[in-house]
């Protein structure tokens, strides 16, 4: 009886320890720090979620976790909205900014930088210490957790691809009290770099095309830093205006980033730190400069006359009165060839006003590369001067002039269209929009010189093309 009593004691006693345990064991188990490194598949069995590849080494359980890999091996983890007990460094979403840096303050420190999205409601603290990167978003009003990005920098990597994903997060420009980092500028940089050595080569970048000693790569870079720098402001300034995005614009620049993302590499994303909160904030401020500018100069002076914009199309027949030395100079042709220029044009234009298809008789006889001509006052081809031009103005549609006389040579001009209106139509559209780009220009003139921008150019100048 003595024993069957001190077993009743001693039971609850042993079920409350592996209760206890349990809980440990469960808290354990939705804290991911710990699996970092590890294989996708060891990832999912020890933290109990299961994911569902993406693209390019990434890996989702859609709402709760999304994983990045590099070399098959987990290197990044973000908590989403529905992550629920699943923590990084013990910090969880709902999670108060409070308890969270009690949490952080023994790992990390201070935070490294801090950014605040208007249009999300959100700030954003960045850490860095040692192999640990970690970004966490607040709701400003709430000071809840809605957002965490750690990514494990891998030490066993060369120290120039270690020193690489250290710079991700470092800061390269400040714009008023706005905040671009290394991972935002090369979204930028790397679109640039991926057009142009499409159309030109990767060995552009070393290139001094304007032979002032700049390499165009230098040229580039500052582009994209003046570009960033202009997009900030905008996005600035819309706040002050109450300018903002649709959840129909939202959802596009979502869109947009999420099909980015997926065309992203896992060395890319680990790199540079590239997420795809990151894009959609790219795609946002982009969208919403767009929208800036459609707002604030829809007012503009859209009345453009016909004689300001007139266009007119003609083909032409031309010979030459001068010869070509070896380097492509002009030089007068002898009294005999010029006579016999002469003859031929007219000649030619005998024939021409008998002819049916005045532009396929002008291709055939013709010593010019162009035979046909689209244009308004002041823009006719500037080698055949203003008699060409004069000619070509006075004819109506479907005549034919008489032989005229330029520095280049002898024309006989045929009137296409004495009003090509989809020409001038579209002419007149240039002028609107070039009337609009100068009352934007105005506009952000005057918004810029509010803003101090400083550029960490130590650190924008170590970036290179050959990354």
């Amino acid at each position: 009886m003595r024993i069957k009593k001190r077993l009743v004691y001693i039971l609850p006693a042993f079920l409350i320890l592996m209760l206890l345990s349990a809980c440990r064991a469960g808290a354990e188990r939705f804290e991911l720090t710990k699996d970092m490194g590890k294989s996708v598949a060891s990832f999912e069995r020890k933290s109990g979620t299961k994911l569902i590849e993406q693209s390019n080494g990434v890996y989702l359980m859609e709402d709760v976790v999304q994983v990045m890999t590099t070399d098959k091996k987990v290197s990044a983890v973000t908590l989403l909205k529905n992550a629920g007990d699943y923590s990084v460094f013990g910090v969880k979403i709902g999670m108060t900014k409070q308890n969270t840096d009690q949490l952080l303050t023994d790992t990390f420190g201070a935070e490294i930088a801090k950014t605040t999205d208007t249009e999300k409601n959100t700030v954003t603290y960045s850490y860095l210490k040692n192999e640990d990167e970690l970004y966490i978003s607040y709701d400003i009003d709430k000071e809840t957790v809605v957002g965490l990005s750690y990514y494990k920098i891998d030490s066993s990597k060369d120290q120039e691809s270690t020193g690489e994903a250290a710079n991700s997060g470092e800061l390269i420009a400040t714009v008023g009290d706005t905040k671009v980092y290394y991972n935002e500028a090369m979204v930028y940089l790397k679109s640039a770099q991926e057009k142009y050595e499409a159309d030109y080569g990767k060995d552009i970048w070393n290139a001094d095309i304007l032979g002032n000693g700049q390499t165009f790569g230098n040229m580039i870079k500052q582009e994209v830093i003046n570009q960033i720098t202009e997009l900030k402001i905008i996005r600035a300034e819309a706040g002050k205006q109450g300018i903002t995005l649709s959840e129909e614009e939202q959802a596009e620049a979502a869109s947009y980033a999420k099909e980015h993302y997926k065309g992203l590499t896992s060395q890319d994303i680990s790199k540079y730190l590239v997420t795809e909160e990151l894009l959609s904030q790219v795609y946002s401020d982009n969208l919403l400069a767009n929208k800036m500018f459609e707002t604030l100069t829809i007012n503009v002076n859209t009345d453009v006359p016909d004689e300001d914009a007139k266009q007119i199309t003609v083909q032409d027949i031309m010979v030459y009165n001068t010869d070509f030395d070896a380097e492509g100079n002009k030089i007068a042709l002898s009294d005999e060839d010029k006579a016999a220029a002469y003859e031929k044009i007219q000649n030619l234009a005998k024939q021409a006003k008998d002819t049916k298809d005045f532009k396929t008789f002008a291709e055939a006889n013709t010593e010019a590369d162009t035979v046909e001509y689209t244009f308004g006052k002041g823009q006719a081809p500037k080698d055949y001067g203003t008699a060409f031009e004069q000619a070509a103005f006075s004819l109506k549609t479907g005549h034919i002039s008489d032989i005229i006389a330029t520095d280049t040579g002898w024309h006989i001009i045929y009137c296409v269209s004495d009003f090509n209106e989809d020409a001038t139509i579209q002419v007149k559209e240039n002028i609107i929009e070039e009337r609009r780009n100068k009352m934007f220009s105005e506009l952000y003139s005057e918004w810029s010189k509010d803003y101090e921008v400083v550029v960490n150019h130590e650190a924008w100048d170590k970036v290179s093309f050959e990354d």
